[in-house]
């Protein structure tokens, strides 16, 4: 079943879903107006596992992408999504933080952002498309 955006028509909502080993699974939602090119580039490598680390404010997974900075911003909120070019990490802020680099913003954890709360330094995360 397709979700509201994606009914309506979206091209900039990709919904996808992420499963966190044995602990749960979220929904995460990309918008392409955010970041075009970033978004794209990690919908292009959809689906992919990444192990993960944890640092207080958030949850970063290893991707082997390199983009560039893409309108970038360095205050985030808990369930935002953004990518730290300098590194290739997917990061997923479970508090609000203020960042000493750049990140290129890609979306919102839309529901079990409490997975990632969960999520212990090495878990393996898949991140995927939803089922059609």
């Amino acid at each position: 079943m397709p979700s509201e955006a994606q009914a309506a028509g979206s091209v900039s909502k990709i919904e996808c879903e992420v499963t966190v080993g044995g602990r749960g699974t979220a929904t995460v939602s990309f918008f392409r107006h955010l970041a075009p090119v970033t978004v794209n580039s990690v919908v292009r490598i959809l689906p992919f596992d990444s192990r993960v680390t944890v640092q207080p404010a958030m949850v970063s997974l290893f991707t082997q992408l390199r983009v560039g900075v893409e309108k970038p911003r360095v205050q985030f909120a808990r369930g935002d999504v953004a990518f730290l070019p300098s590194g290739g990490l997917v990061c997923v802020f479970v508090g609000s933080a203020r960042s000493d680099r750049p990140l290129n913003p890609l979306g919102k954890v839309e529901s079990g952002i409490e997975t990632f709360d969960a999520v212990r330094p090495g878990d393996v995360v898949r991140v995927s498309a939803p089922k059609q």
